[in-house]
């Protein structure tokens, strides 16, 4: 190894035997042997050489991962591979993609480098930051800038051969321009950067924070806050995310990439944007900067990036080595699966819903947990969590009767969406053109009462969301000491979230209705409007306001999917989906199965109670059964709430 071949202390080797010498470790302590073998197949079955190096190129990259074409997101990965092969000296980067770079890819991707890094944060949000954007503030920010060839980096940069172990490492001094965001420029702004943890754990590890300050240096006046991520490259990646929610460890990826038609496309896009809307993007620039980047991952979107995980591990599986040639107990990359792809959604063709698809379905995993927090995975995919359809406005209709008899028998977690057309008042200047699309997330099942979540802070808890023009979520307040309830439901005063239920009065025939929590949703008592309320001044409630959100509404011009504080909209549909994580050791399809026999016995008394003989009073029997509560009112027929 480079330090102890040369005989050289470790801080007085160059920033790229450093470079080589934590490549080597992660290689030891992050995988196992097997993976490694794997891991050098597959490069070097794809590889170009140019002088002696073998290298990928991004048309390899691509190729490799199966990245769908219709995304045209191959060369944002490349871009982001560039950057994270070059870890943890920023000046190397973009890097060409050698085996011990690429190496190094998969490791910050697959987060296997905790094994190595014990003191680093284990998170990669400001890696990935970087490792997307750029720094331009003249010109248009885009993929098309001009970069080295790689001949030219091939002809400056030539690391030997890392799996091999050659006696000595030959230093060498790359000439490799960094990325822009690295490159030093005349700014009069202080601005204080985050703390590089990776960086400083990885060259800890090594006993060279000192090299790791000199490279420091070169890139001193760089300014994280003023580097952005154009808004088109993470558009498409953003899209290749939600196409791969879903996708396992070693499954295979073409299943993912082969039914994106148009229609689909636009599906995925449109998600997308809500999603993307949620970073704030710069409207002067079209681009994102770090602080909305990294507010809107910490606040709303922690499961994001999770399907890179799934998609980097598969170079560590190669099709041509021969796995029966290795003992069972050694195997720990098993073959890509051909199983056909998850389906959370269980409703049948008979049965479609009109909000919950399957892309609103990787829109949600991407912040929704459905099992307790202490267990993993969390990844609504992969928990085997399933939505049964309970109630629809489609098909059940828009009474509450309807709604309650079945909702209120549902005795699991539900998610309640609904989406519909706002009604601005002459004084919002916000864009009413697109739909608005607001949902809940409730682990206990609903009552005629208020309800109140669990106090096991590993439980799931209730979550209030907006999903359309733009993302938000708003989490249930540990610390709401007010009387707003997470839901509540009346047959006079409709369906309420996030609000304060006046006490009933004895004096008074008519309810009072709900008041409106500051981050809450009422819907009217024949389902036909209702209001979104997300008004962080108006004091504490049942959930809390989404920052991201409340930051945009604090702006005098409101940019791209611009929500109102209060927000009136004529419903279009609503829906409740039943939650259940069968594999997660709920016996959730009995769940399903005790629905269905619970529905069927009420249908069967009251036809039983219909042909009650009351000497020929039909009219008089129909009062008596209303006052008795059996049947509900207006002629429809089903228990009350």
């Amino acid at each position: 190894m480079g330090q102890s071949q040369s005989g050289e202390a470790p801080h007085q080797l160059s920033t790229e035997q450093l470079s080589h010498e934590l490549a080597l470790r992660f290689a030891s302590k992050c995988f196992t042997h097997l993976e490694i073998a794997h891991f050098k197949d597959n490069f070097k079955a794809l590889a170009d050489h140019q002088d002696g190096v073998e290298y990928w190129k991004e048309e390899t990259l691509g190729r490799f991962l199966l990245l769908p074409d219709a995304l045209r997101v191959g060369s944002v990965v490349y871009q982001m591979a560039t950057y994270l092969g070059a870890f943890p000296f920023p000046s190397l980067a973009p890097c060409i993609l050698t085996r011990e770079a690429m190496l190094k890819v998969v490791t910050i991707m697959t987060e296997r480098y905790g094994k190595v890094l014990k003191r680093g944060k284990r998170d990669r949000v400001r890696l990935l930051f970087r490792s997307m954007a750029v720094f331009d503030r003249t010109r248009a920010l885009s993929l098309t800038a001009e970069k080295p060839t790689m001949e030219q980096l091939v002809a400056e940069q030539k690391p030997d051969d890392m799996m091999e172990g050659e006696a000595a490492i030959k230093e060498v001094r790359s000439g490799v321009a960094g990325f822009a965001i690295d490159e030093p420029v005349d700014d009069d702004l202080d601005e204080e950067e985050d703390d590089d943890e990776l960086a400083l754990a990885a060259l800890d590890s090594l006993d060279a924070i000192e090299v790791f300050k000199e490279d420091q240096k070169a890139t001193r006046e760089k300014k994280i806050h003023h580097a952005q991520i154009p808004v088109d490259n993470f558009r498409r990646l953003l899209m290749l995310l939600l196409v791969l929610a879903p996708l396992r460890p070693q499954e295979n990826m073409a299943k993912y990439g082969e039914d994106l038609s148009e229609a689909k496309l636009r599906e995925l896009e449109s998600e997308a944007e809500c999603i993307l809307a949620a970073f704030d993007p710069d409207e002067a620039t079209g681009a994102i900067r770090y602080t909305a980047f990294t507010r809107a991952i910490s606040a709303s979107f922690p499961f994001l990036f999770d399907p890179l995980n799934a998609l980097f591990e598969h170079f560590l599986f190669s099709k041509n080595i021969d796995l029966s040639k290795h003992r069972i107990s050694s195997i720990s990359t098993p073959p890509p699966s051909m199983s056909p792809k998850i389906n959370p959604i269980t409703s049948d063709s008979s049965d479609q819903s009109c909000i919950l698809t399957s892309e609103l379905v990787s829109h949600l995993s991407t912040f929704l947990v459905t099992k307790p927090v202490s267990t993993s995975p969390v990844n609504l995919f992969h928990t085997g969590t399933r939505f049964h359809p309970v109630y629809s406005t489609t098909a059940h209709g828009t009474s509450l009767t309807s709604f309650s008899r079945q909702v209120m028998s549902w005795q699991s977690a539900t998610l309640l969406l609904v989406t519909g057309t706002p009604t601005p008042p002459a004084s919002n200047t916000s864009d009413f053109s697109r739909p608005i699309t607001v949902g809940a997330f409730l682990p206990s099942p609903w009552s005629k009462s208020s309800s109140s979540s669990s106090s096991d802070s590993s439980s799931p808890q209730p979550l209030l969301f907006l999903l359309s023009p733009r993302h938000a979520l708003c989490p249930h307040n540990p610390y709401n000491h007010s009387s707003a309830s997470n839901s509540h439901c009346s047959p006079k005063t409709g369906i309420a979230l996030g609000c304060i239920i006046p006490p009933a009065s004895r004096t008074s025939a008519a309810s009072q209705p709900p008041v409106l929590g500051p981050v809450s949703l009422r819907i009217d008592a024949d389902i036909s409007t209702a209001i979104f309320q997300h008004d962080a001044g108006a004091g504490t409630g049942a959930f809390l306001p989404d920052p991201g959100l409340e930051k945009a509404q604090a702006e005098p011009n409101a940019g791209r999917g611009a929500v109102g504080r209060k927000v009136e909209f004529d419903i279009d549909t609503l829906e409740v989906w039943g939650i259940t994580n069968p594999e997660a050791g709920e016996e959730g399809e009995d769940e399903v199965v005790r629905q269905k026999r619970r529905l069927d016995w009420e249908e069967a008394e009251a036809a039983r109670r219909a042909g009650v003989n009351f000497g020929g009073d039909k009219d008089g029997a129909r009062a008596l059964l209303e006052m008795a509560g059996l049947v509900g009112d207006k002629g429809r027929s089903g228990g009350s709430v």
